[in-house]
């Protein structure tokens, strides 16, 4: 592969270390995004409200991920999907208005809201619509993830010409057909590439920037041997603002097996985790727990309701229970706490 053809920033590699090839040439950094006043406003806020201290408790979450369904299409053998309990469902207009309504008080303090779950978000009828409201609201770094089953041509070109969505993370887990459909169960490999490369040509078409496109592909036993042709199959394909991801795979805070690469697996000494004091999730029907690998709700703090006199997100915020749970891990005491006495994946 023509080296020139990587552009500085447009691959991002999670790990430690990284191995000779192209692999070899890849920086852990942050592509430069295209952002928006509000968005410029908001991490100056955030940086002089948080004074160079990680555990300070903000008003409000800097990162709030948003469940519009639980529901998916796929059984990806990384996944705790299958094996989930929880009430199926789909979130409706009436709570992602609450929802919003509430973020767009507190907009300066968040870096960004992701439209994501346990769930295929986009089997969610009203997903582009709610992508509108959200930036109608003022929304900051809207984002979505996605398996790419249901990208057609017809939800590309509208995620596109809103212009209301700066991200959209595809997740690609294998170069090759027989890889990518063992991982990927109950997905056809040929149509979620051909739905990717349309999303990336049809920005170029239309002449726009956003979204920004990331094609996700996790770095585990099964994909270790294809990530090079991974980069070499989609590199030349990048528009200005989109890239590769190779990231680890999660065991959703120690709930499925750990096939993670020796490379992702720490050996520094557990501490505090960082989750608590920044993210909030909330699943399609209100619930809301302390953070995203969190899927099971194990560690739901209260919920938020569409209707009525119940908390809003600030008040569960800085509820009794969640200052508990902060309490416990500053302690040291997060083994009391499920997920987290397993996780391996705390936020520093």
């Amino acid at each position: 592969m023509n080296e020139g053809r990587v552009t500085r920033g447009q691959i991002k590699y999670f790990s430690r270390t990284v191995e000779p090839g192209l692999r070899g040439q890849v920086r852990r950094i942050t592509q430069l995004r295209y952002r928006t006043p509000t968005e410029v406003a908001g991490a100056v806020t955030r940086k002089a409200l948080r004074r160079n201290d990680k555990f300070r408790l903000l008003p409000f979450p800097q990162a709030v991920h948003i469940e519009i369904t639980n529901q998916c299409n796929l059984a990806c053998v990384m996944c705790p999907y299958p094996v989930m309990e929880r009430e199926k469902g789909m979130m409706d207009e009436a709570l992602f208005r609450r929802i919003v309504g509430e973020l767009s008080d507190h907009r300066l303090l968040l870096e960004n809201v992701a439209i994501m779950g346990l769930g295929e978000p986009m089997l969610n009828p009203r997903l582009e619509d709610f992508i509108v409201i959200a930036h109608e609201a003022r929304i900051p770094n809207v984002y979505l993830s996605t398996n790419g089953t249901a990208l057609t041509e017809k939800r590309a070109r509208r995620l596109i010409e809103d212009g209301a969505l700066g991200r959209i993370i595809i997740s690609l887990d294998g170069a090759s057909k027989e890889t990518y459909e063992s991982i990927r169960i109950g997905a056809n490999f040929e149509r979620v590439m051909e739905n990717a490369e349309r999303m990336i040509r049809l920005k170029k078409e239309l002449g726009r920037l956003r979204p920004h496109v990331s094609l996700q592909i996790l770095a585990m036993p099964q994909t270790e041997s294809e990530l090079d042709a991974f980069c070499e199959r989609w590199a030349p394909l990048l528009g200005e603002t989109d890239e590769i991801l190779i990231k680890e795979v999660d065991t959703f805070g120690g709930q499925v097996d750990d096939i993670r690469l020796d490379e992702f697996k720490s050996a520094k000494p557990r501490i505090a985790c960082r989750q608590l004091w920044k993210d909030m999730s909330i699943s399609w029907d209100g619930r809301v727990t302390v953070c995203c690998k969190d899927v099971f709700y194990k560690l739901e703090v209260d919920r938020v309701a569409a209707e009525g006199d119940g908390p809003g997100l600030k008040d569960i915020w800085r509820s009794k229970t969640w200052q508990a749970y902060r309490r416990l891990h500053e302690g040291g005491h997060w083994n009391r706490m499920k997920p987290c006495d397993v996780c391996e994946e705390w936020a520093v």
